[in-house]
């Protein structure tokens, strides 16, 4: 069982094949087929850095400006502690309007 994991999960299989060597190595028009077809994909895809993904939306707006690279800063804590503070305040004062409503304590 454990070679049967090492095989399915060894990092070999996220390493691309050498395209050029390969072609040279097949014989048969079934391989050569396949190899073409190998080689065309991996000329179709894209080289060098990947573009960085512009922020879409709320939450990705405020991630890329308060969270992500170099503008990380306390900033959202701040936010989150206030706005427990809001919510809590909003919260005990619905309940201490219930608890006044016919002005019977003051």
């Amino acid at each position: 069982m454990s070679t049967v994991f090492r095989r399915a999960y060894s990092t070999k299989t996220l390493i691309p094949p050498n395209v050029a060597a390969a072609t040279k190595v097949g014989s048969g028009a079934a391989k050569d087929s396949q190899m073409t077809d190998l080689v065309a994909f991996y000329k179709r895809l894209p080289k060098g850095q990947a573009e960085p993904i512009k922020a879409s939306g709320v939450w990705g707006r405020y991630k890329a400006r308060y969270i992500d690279g170099d503008n990380a800063s306390i900033t959202p804590f701040l936010h989150l502690i206030g706005g427990i503070f809001v919510i809590g305040y909003t919260i005990d004062y619905h309940f201490h309007l219930k608890h006044h409503k016919n002005v019977e304590h003051h």
